[in-house]
């Protein structure tokens, strides 16, 4: 019998697990590890979040980090973590490189939104520290460069962040990583669009 205050411990230390997350604490097989979930599920103690994924955790923003890898966050987010609004964001934006089936995910009252880009627009980001957990995070540039990109953020509202913030940001280089994201991001539509005549 594993012992539930023990896995709970352990589980909390996973910002997103799986079955096979609880199958490697208990040493026992995924049959099992299904019986203990939904057990914890039942009682509230985990949140599911997509077939095999589950949490203890509240904060969205440690979720959003651990959903898909590669990948960071970007947008509102990325923006009100730095300071450069005061706007909380309803939906955490994530670019990432992985395809998903589910683009938008409900959680804790608010969204997840992942964007798929190309693996060479993956710059611009650092580690950083929430509750204890690693998170990847869009820099201040490349945060407002996404918004412009990938039409997060009005222009008008990025013009006013980048005004009332220009002593803090490098808006050369804001400017560089736009260019770069779109001309690499058009490039491959035309080449996904390419293939799709080619074998229409």
């Amino acid at each position: 019998m594993v012992n539930r205050i023990h896995l709970l411990k352990e589980l909390e230390k996973y910002p997103v697990f799986t079955s096979k997350t609880i199958a490697d604490i208990t040493g026992k097989g995924k049959k099992y590890a299904n019986l203990i979930l939904f057990r914890l599920k039942k009682t509230g103690e985990i949140t599911m979040l997509e077939r095999d994924k589950y949490t203890m955790h509240r904060d969205p923003m440690i979720i959003a980090a651990h959903m898909s890898w590669p990948s960071y966050i970007s947008g509102w987010a990325a923006l009100q973590y730095h300071h450069l609004t005061e706007q909380l964001p309803f939906c955490i934006e994530v670019i990432t490189t992985r395809v998903r089936k589910r683009r938008n995910l409900e959680f804790n009252f608010g969204r997840i939104r992942f964007i798929k880009t190309s693996s060479k627009n993956m710059f611009g980001y650092v580690k950083e520290q929430v509750q204890g957990f690693d998170i990847f995070m869009a820099e201040k540039e490349k945060a407002i460069a996404d918004c412009y990109a990938f039409n997060l953020v009005s222009e008008s509202e990025l013009k006013e962040i980048i005004s009332r913030h220009r002593n803090e940001l490098n808006v050369k280089l804001i400017k560089t990583y736009i260019i770069q994201i779109i001309r690499r991001t058009l490039m491959k539509r035309a080449e996904d669009f390419g293939r799709r005549i080619e074998n229409a």
